[in-house]
């Protein structure tokens, strides 16, 4: 993936940018979703896009950046059509659902097969599938690339995971602050001390 990066004046428009990429299901890298006002009121004018969401006061190594509402206005172009992104399994009962006569019956019947299956999305993707159903086109599904990271055992006989403190590589206990990225991006840190699973 390229790196976007986007330059805000405002409170209002460092949250709009991480509305867009929060949609999108990415996060800082330190697993979560939160706006982080703080680090704008500190000075911070340029967020980051890559595997994850990260934030500067400056734009280092002067990448190219684009103002705000440039940004706003591709969002505007790429909202024409609504991607929600879902696991093999959940795209293969989606899809399977669209071509029933009767799909939210399907759904809802106790009796049937699909009580069996979940689901398991989020509040806005529910909405969407709904949509989508009902036959809406301006709605599509698509696998959402699957993720990696890196673990090995320590000294100590516990199970860490690499992640990175100030772009050089550590470890860490907890998983969820593990660095992930798709399986070609994590195979460029592999190395024999470490082992690569999928992150779930």
């Amino acid at each position: 993936m390229t790196e976007t990066v986007v330059h805000v004046t405002t409170l209002e428009q460092w949250r709009s940018v991480l509305d867009v990429w929060f949609k999108q299901r990415y996060e800082w890298p330190f697993g979560n979703k939160e706006y982080r006002e703080n680090l704008f009121e500190d000075g911070g004018r340029f967020l980051f896009l890559d595997n994850y969401i990260a934030y500067n006061m400056s734009n280092p190594s002067s990448k190219p950046f684009i103002e705000y509402s440039e940004f706003m206005a591709q969002q505007k172009e790429n909202n024409k059509m609504e991607t929600y992104y879902v696991t093999e399994e959940q795209l293969d009962f989606i899809q399977e659902l669209k071509e029933k006569l009767f799909p939210l019956h399907a759904l809802l019947t106790k009796s049937n097969r699909y009580e069996n299956i979940k689901v398991e999305l989020s509040g806005q993707d529910e909405k969407a599938l709904l949509r989508y159903l009902g036959g809406d086109t301006s709605i599509k599904f698509k696998v959402k690339e699957q993720l990696y990271r890196l673990w090995r055992i320590d000294s100590a006989g516990d199970k860490v995971y690499m992640t990175f403190s100030f772009g050089t590589p550590t470890y860490i206990p907890n998983e969820n602050y593990a660095f992930t990225a798709p399986l070609e991006e994590i195979k460029k840190w592999e190395t024999p001390a470490w082992s690569l699973e999928k992150v779930d």
